[in-house]
């Protein structure tokens, strides 16, 4: 379950109070002893506007190296939106926690606090989360047990098989990325003027908040980048080969 803390320390007035909040926040809930001046000049902020930040941070915990994510918000502020700081701080630990309880992909909420001005959420990965909550995972790296080999024909067969799928998802997958960078590029193009003029990121949506905290997971395309690596590595020793064979 999300745990709840209270106020941390004052915010240096020479700070951005927001992401200094945000950093004790973390350590408070962490109990990470650096200074939380350290901590802030550690965050990635992701979005910004006039009532909410969103801020990215890798830390070694206790489960190992982690991403997290923090949501900011300056509670009595309104943004663009109609909402309050305090209305999208409500709807966002409800989101989160609602996610939780029914096992979807996306963040899971660590802990939430409201210091007064300010109220944080830290959310990491499901992965993550279960590990700091104790709870066993089943490992995903690759591998058989003895008694899982099979002969070589129908080892040839299958690998020729999944080749192709990961081909056709690779391909899929470049097409929804090209298609994503334009949709960026066009956005950026836009018009509309930034509100309070402070909005000079890249403003995530909820969706791509999800994915970019999904990324930030080391364990999270794991596999896929090895396998990526075996076959360029494999690719690149047959072209060399075969360049020496025609000498």
């Amino acid at each position: 379950m999300t745990e709840s803390y209270g106020a941390g320390s004052r915010n240096s007035p020479h700070q951005d109070p927001i992401r200094h909040g945000a950093a004790v926040f973390i350590g408070e809930v962490l109990g990470i002893t650096d200074s939380p001046d350290y901590l802030a000049s550690d965050l990635s902020p992701i979005k910004r506007d006039a009532n909410a930040s969103i801020y990215t941070i890798h830390l070694d915990s206790s489960v190992g190296p982690a991403a997290f994510m923090v949501y900011a918000y300056v509670l009595e502020e309104r943004g663009g939106d109609g909402r309050t700081g305090k209305e999208n701080f409500d709807l966002g630990l409800a989101t989160l926690q609602k996610a939780a309880e029914r096992s979807t992909p996306g963040p899971r909420s660590v802990a939430h606090a409201e210091t007064g001005d300010f109220g944080f959420i830290l959310a990491t990965t499901p992965g993550t989360y279960r590990a700091l909550a104790g709870e066993s995972e089943a490992s995903d790296a690759p591998g058989s047990a003895p008694e899982e080999f099979i002969g070589r024909e129908e080892s040839d067969r299958i690998r020729g098989e999944l080749a192709q799928e990961l081909l056709r998802m690779l391909r899929a997958a470049n097409a929804h990325a090209s298609d994503w960078l334009s949709a960026v590029q066009i956005a950026s193009q836009s018009d509309i003027p930034d509100e309070g003029g402070i909005d000079d990121l890249l403003e995530f949506t909820e969706d791509e908040t999800e994915l970019a905290l999904y990324l930030l997971d080391d364990q999270s395309i794991g596999n896929l980048l090895r396998a990526l690596n075996l076959l360029v590595a494999t690719a690149q020793q047959h072209t060399a080969k075969a360049l020496e064979n025609e000498r």
